[in-house]
């Protein structure tokens, strides 16, 4: 992979960015007592998988902070990354090393209107200070929209929280 001027790159330290304006929510939603994820990463996949699911991509505007892609890399976290952007281009060529920048623009906008969404989610129960009380609601209103569509019982479906 190049860059513009044509000096090699390594694809480990492209930068996944996100919207500094969200680092409330994600200090929230990760370093807190009771947080919900473990690392950083967990949580811009989980927002990346909320964008998705709602079919929203959002450009990242306004100051950033990046991850670098071997962070994501290093748990295999990666292929959420590599999914949407075969998901979004339909194009097995978007995983060459030239092209993979794009993967990463839509994986960082479905992300970014992801955590957009789950900031709302949060005002809309400010009795939940941790969130978690709150996200498993929607994971679990979720689940019950696809039990309607693909006849899923969720009474056999664990939810395991350590």
């Amino acid at each position: 992979m190049t860059d513009n001027s044509g000096v090699a790159i390594n694809w480990r330290n492209i930068g996944v960015k996100r919207e500094r304006n969200h680092e409330a929510l994600i200090s929230r939603l990760t370093l807190e007592n009771r947080s919900v994820f473990q690392y950083l990463k967990d949580l811009m996949v989980f927002a990346a998988m909320v964008g998705y699911s709602h079919d929203e991509r959002r450009e990242i505007s306004g100051e950033t902070i990046e991850i670098i892609l071997d962070t994501y890399a290093s748990d295999e976290k990666d292929g959420f990354i590599y999914l949407l952007g075969l998901l979004e281009h339909k194009d097995g060529q978007v995983l060459k090393d030239e092209k993979l920048k794009e993967c990463v623009v839509v994986f960082e906008e479905y992300c970014n209107a992801g955590l957009y969404i789950i900031e709302d989610w949060l005002n809309e129960n400010p009795g939940d200070p941790s969130g978690v009380d709150t996200l498993l609601d929607k994971i679990y209103q979720r689940l019950s929209e696809n039990e309607k569509l693909k006849d899923i019982n969720n009474d056999e479906i664990e939810i395991d929280i350590d």
